[in-house]
């Protein structure tokens, strides 16, 4: 998994905006970066697919947040490590949709399986890897989602005579962007705790 956080030191100028307003300061912290890591979220999404070929509904919903509050002054996105199906990258819409429970795999198209990965490189048939041999084909996996799979040269770690692929984790690319987002987010954070102080010094 990995993340970005924000919290109460993650700003030089943190203690002189909360000079004066020392009391408050869990109230202000907790609500500033709340906001920011709510932002936190929608631009890690829009950086993410920038990389990646995927919907901002499916990264928005892998984008976890961990929210702070006045005793715990930190907040953070995190996302998930594990590879995403590479069926998620597929050209057609119905295989790569979510919304769809698989029983049987439908059949292999008569030129191949088609996705596309990156978002700046165009769709390419994928023909498999090193490990395996012969087309690859469509499964049908035990929770209902549809997988890409070819057979294995040799029976894998755990005796699997089938492989299926998946394209990099949402934790890869994250690592990738994280330093694009994370300047910006600071400046973000930096500007929400002054709001927040005004809002304090409102009365609210």
């Amino acid at each position: 998994m990995s993340y970005v956080q924000v919290d109460k030191a993650s700003l030089s100028n943190v203690r002189l905006l909360l000079k004066g307003v020392q009391s408050e300061a869990p109230k202000i912290l907790s609500r500033a970066l709340n906001k920011t890591v709510a932002k936190g979220r929608t631009d890690v999404s829009s950086a993410v697919r920038k990389e990646v070929n995927l919907s901002a509904s499916y990264v928005r919903s892998r984008l976890k947040i961990s929210k702070a509050n006045y005793k715990n002054l930190q907040a953070r996105v995190s996302t998930p490590s594990r590879g995403i199906l590479l069926s998620r990258f597929s050209t057609q819409a119905n295989i790569r949709s979510e919304n769809i429970s698989w029983i049987k795999a439908p059949p292999t198209p008569p030129r191949g399986i088609k996705v596309k990965v990156s978002s700046g490189v165009g769709a390419k048939t994928f023909g498999g890897d090193s490990k395996t041999v012969g087309r690859p084909f469509y499964i049908a996996l035990s929770n209902g989602r549809l997988g890409i799979a070819a057979r294995r040269k040799t029976a894998g770690p755990k005796g699997g005579a089938v492989k299926v692929f998946h394209g990099p984790s949402l934790s890869q690319v994250f690592n990738n962007i994280i330093k694009d987002v994370s300047g910006p987010l600071a400046e973000y954070q930096e500007e929400q705790v002054s709001k927040q102080i005004d809002a304090v010094l409102r009365g609210f």
